[in-house]
């Protein structure tokens, strides 16, 4: 979903343009007059992120707003990740470098600085903005995509040195949270409510996903992740977060001229809001969500990581289902989820995973 930018959202952009970075300036004499002459409102806003915005003008930068203090608070952490990453030698991809420093509650930001306590002008209270390198591209065409790039970028993220970043990278389960024994224990409940407010049809899992099953499997899983972060059973390294969609930018190189055939050319990768040090399987996990779960054999490193990865996509699938029973509750916003459909994506997976899990520790005893 994209809108026109707001007074306000100009305001921040030109106050963030009016800083650049003096690293950026090094390698770019002539980014202070471009920035300081952009016509930001004629720029797009993204609004498809939870926690930012994106003023993007083409060919000048993304400016990348806050939507709430929190996100404020924890941008010039979130970039000086990116600065970092960008000094890494010959990575095969573009990163949306920051331009400016951080500006946020009336005063700029260097990365890994705490910002203050008044507002900047023109600005909402709690937000910050920061200019970022535009990355052209698109997104890879979803359920397809060559195994072997994907398993060459599994193995650069696995190489990437993180005790520099360490500083400032997010926890694992920063998104969502762990899972406490409440949480799990709501997402045991849901067969039973399902079946409660919609009969006994409204269950449809078989197998480890069957409701006879379910509170063993959500506990198998649950108590895995949980383990396999805390006593990592390989050694961790980093791990984006959400290698999918709109965060990986391509390009077709190639083919004929109506733009078909070739081949597809990762060229950039955004938001590494979610990045932490963690179990490396997780990159392969989250690039099946996209490209095909039928390729992650061929995206993993190794058989081994091959598994973990199907354990962690398990684990994403009942944070599918805690996410949707949530909506189950009186005065949620929000409509109740299609159950079916869902479940008809989500239950399979969980399947798979116990199996996988199962095959592991047969293999992690041998």
């Amino acid at each position: 979903m994209t809108s026109a930018p707001s007074p306000e959202d100009v305001a921040l952009a030109r106050a963030a343009a009016a800083r650049p970075l003096a690293s950026a300036v090094a390698t770019d004499p002539g980014l202070p007059g471009r920035l300081a002459t952009a016509d930001w409102s004629a720029g797009t806003i993204d609004e498809g992120g939870q926690f930012h915005r994106v003023l993007v003008l083409p060919g000048t930068g993304a400016v990348r707003i806050t939507r709430t203090a929190q996100a404020a608070q924890l941008l010039p952490d979130r970039m000086a990740v990116v600065e970092l990453l960008g000094t890494t030698p010959a990575l095969p991809f573009a990163l949306p470098v920051p331009l400016t420093e951080v500006v946020t509650a009336g005063v700029t930001v260097r990365p890994g600085e705490v910002a203050g306590p008044r507002e900047a002008a023109g600005s909402r209270e709690g937000t910050a903005a920061v200019v970022q390198e535009f990355l052209p591209g698109q997104p890879h065409p979803p359920h397809e995509g060559d195994e072997a790039t994907l398993r060459g970028l599994c193995r650069t993220l696995a190489g990437i040195q993180t005790a520099p970043l360490a500083p400032h990278l997010g926890p694992p389960f920063a998104y969502r949270g762990p899972w406490t024994a409440r949480k799990v224990a709501e997402v045991q409940s849901v067969p039973t409510q399902l079946v409660r407010a919609y009969g006994p049809a409204a269950w449809t899992g078989e197998g480890a996903a069957s409701a006879e099953r379910w509170a063993g499997t959500v506990a198998t899983l649950t108590d895995t992740a949980t383990e396999w972060t805390r006593r990592p059973v390989v050694p961790p390294s980093l791990v984006h977060g959400d290698l999918a969609g709109h965060n990986m930018r391509w390009q077709r190189c190639g083919g004929g001229e109506d733009g078909g055939g070739g081949r597809w050319e990762l060229t950039g990768i955004l938001d590494w809001d979610l990045a932490a040090v963690w179990d490396p399987a997780l990159n392969p996990a989250y690039l099946s969500l996209w490209h095909g779960e039928e390729k992650l054999e061929a995206i993993a490193r190794s058989a081994d990581e091959a598994l973990r990865a199907r354990v962690w996509l398990g684990w994403m699938a009942l944070e599918s289902v805690y996410d949707a029973s949530l909506r189950e509750a009186p005065g949620h916003p929000e409509a109740p989820p299609n159950w079916a459909k869902l479940l008809r994506k989500v239950l399979p997976r969980i399947e798979r995973a116990v199996a996988a899990e199962a095959s592991w520790r047969a293999g992690a005893t041998r």
